[in-house]
């Protein structure tokens, strides 16, 4: 088997899963990307970081969103 270099890399990612007793689980995964910062320049950097920054806020909030209408239909 041989290894192929990736050229990219999964530093954000958000999954929905349902299982077969009718449990619904979200997961937000988020990659540490201090360890860039001696690959890219300080304006990739910094624009890399602002944008995982804003799409994890903009993926809390949605996960927030799932959970209260969960809860409402829990309690209906």
């Amino acid at each position: 088997m041989s290894r192929t270099k990736r050229t990219e890399a999964k530093l954000l990612g958000y999954d929905l899963f349902y299982d077969k007793t009718g449990k619904l689980v979200t997961e937000r995964t988020s990659t540490d990307i201090t360890a860039l910062k001696d690959y890219l320049s300080k304006e990739e950097f910094n624009t890399l970081s602002i944008v995982l920054r804003e799409a994890t806020a903009k993926l809390d909030k949605i996960h927030n969103e799932i959970e209260a209408h969960l809860n409402s239909r829990l309690m209906s």
